[in-house]
C-alpha cells in the first residue's frame, strides 16, 4: 500500500519539476503550481499521505510562485514620477499581461516578492521548516524575503527615477537632479580678534546662510535644480546645525538623518576641540532610501582645509549605484570627480557673468 499511493504522486510531480525547469513564460510556472496544488489536494483528501510526503510536493508549488515571481519582475510595474503632475503608477504592459494571465494584481506581487529571494536562501528556508517539521508556505518566504523585495523596490525606484530625470535634461538645461551632495561655504561669527586668521574666509570665499538659500545656478535656485524626488546629502559643523536644518528646509528638503565623519586629529572649538563634521540628510518627494546603508561614523584623515575624504563620495556612490554624472550633483565642490556633475566657486562666478 506504501508503495502504490506514493508513486502516482512521484512520477506527476517529477513530471510538473521537469516542466517548470524548462519554462520560459509565466503562464507555464502557473500550470506547474496548479497541477502542484492539486496533487497536494488530493494526497491530503485521501488522508493516506505524511506531512514528508506531502512536503515535496508544496515545495514545487511555492518553487512554481518563485518563478512566476522572477519571471513578472522583468515587467516593469511603474512609469516613474517625472517632474510635475504624477504620472499613472500601473504600467500598461503590466496590467496588460495580469490580464492575460488571469492573474489578480495582488497574487502577482506576492510573488514578486518571492522572487526576490536568492535560491540559496530559498533553499534554507525549505531546510529550516523542514527541521521544525512544518510545511514551508507562501507567507514564510515572504517574510524570509523581505530585505530582499526592499532591496528590489529601492533599486527599481532608482532607475525610475533616474531616468525621468535623464528625459527632462537637455544640453541647454542644468538638473533636474536626483541626488545632491552639497558642502556649503560657511560663514562663521569671530569672538575675538585672534580668531579671524583661522575662519573659512581666508580659505574661500564664505556665505551667508540666506545667500545659501538664495543660491541660483544659471538663473535657477535649488528647489528648480533638485528633481521632486530627490536625496540631499549636506555638510555642516556641530556648532550650526541649526542653521543646515533651516538651508535644507529651504531647499525643499526634509531631515532625515545624519552620520558623522572622525577626523584624525582635533581643531578648534569654544566648548569642545572639535574632531568631528556632520553629515545631513534629507529627502523630498517620494525619493526612497538607499541600496547601501553604510556606517553612521566615517573615520579618515584629515587633508587640505574644508576638503572631504574622497571616500565618503564613494560611499554615497554605492548608496545610490544607478545615478550617474547626469544625475548626480556635487555643490560648492572644489574639484572635479569623474561620475558627477560639479559646481563650486569657479562656475558660480561664470554663471552669474
Amino acid at each position: 500500500m506504501g508503495v502504490s499511493k506514493t508513486i502516482v504522486p512521484a512520477r506527476k510531480l517529477a513530471a510538473l519539476r521537469h516542466a517548470l525547469a524548462k519554462a520560459k513564460q509565466p503562464q507555464e510556472a502557473l500550470n506547474v503550481g496548479a497541477g502542484a496544488a492539486g496533487i497536494e489536494e488530493m494526497m491530503r483528501k485521501s488522508g493516506l499521505y505524511r506531512t514528508e510526503e506531502i512536503r515535496p510536493v508544496r515545495e514545487l508549488f511555492l518553487d512554481s510562485r518563485w518563478t512566476l515571481g522572477r519571471m513578472l519582475r522583468k515587467v516593469l510595474r511603474g512609469a516613474g514620477p517625472g517632474r510635475g503632475k504624477k504620472k499613472d503608477q500601473s504600467d500598461p504592459s503590466f496590467t496588460g499581461e495580469l490580464q492575460r494571465l488571469n492573474l489578480n494584481k495582488a497574487r502577482a506581487i506576492e510573488a514578486q516578492r518571492i522572487g526576490t529571494l536568492p535560491e540559496p536562501e530559498k533553499a534554507k528556508t525549505y531546510r529550516e521548516a523542514e527541521t521544525q517539521d512544518v510545511l514551508p508556505t507562501i507567507e514564510l518566504l515572504i517574510d524570509v524575503a523581505r530585505p530582499y523585495w526592499y532591496q528590489a523596490s529601492r533599486q527599481q525606484k532608482h532607475r525610475q527615477i533616474a531616468d525621468a530625470a535623464s528625459e527632462q535634461q537637455s544640453p541647454e538645461s542644468f538638473g533636474p537632479f536626483p541626488l545632491i551632495y552639497a558642502d556649503p561655504p560657511w560663514k562663521f561669527e569671530i569672538y575675538s580678534e585672534m580668531g579671524a586668521d583661522r575662519t573659512p574666509d581666508q580659505h574661500y570665499p564664505t556665505l551667508s546662510d540666506q545667500e545659501i538659500i538664495d543660491l541660483e545656478i544659471y538663473g535657477k535656485s535649488l528647489r528648480e535644480i533638485a528633481c521632486e524626488d530627490a536625496a540631499l546629502l549636506m555638510w555642516c559643523t556641530s556648532s550650526n546645525i541649526e542653521r543646515a536644518l533651516r538651508v535644507m528646509a529651504a531647499w525643499g528638503f526634509t531631515y532625515k538623518t545624519q552620520a558623522v565623519w572622525v577626523k584624525d586629529r582635533t581643531g578648534l572649538g569654544l566648548v569642545f576641540r572639535n574632531k568631528h563634521e556632520v553629515l545631513l540628510y534629507g529627502t523630498r518627494g517620494a525619493m526612497p532610501g538607499p541600496q547601501h546603508q553604510p556606517s553612521s561614523v566615517f573615520e579618515f584623515p584629515r587633508g587640505r582645509h574644508s576638503a572631504k575624504p574622497p571616500e565618503i563620495r564613494a560611499e554615497i556612490e554605492k548608496m545610490y549605484p544607478d545615478f550617474d554624472e547626469q544625475t548626480r550633483l556635487e555643490l560648492f565642490s572644489r574639484d572635479s570627480v569623474a561620475g558627477w556633475t560639479h559646481f563650486g566657486f569657479e562656475a558660480k562666478a561664470e554663471a552669474a557673468e
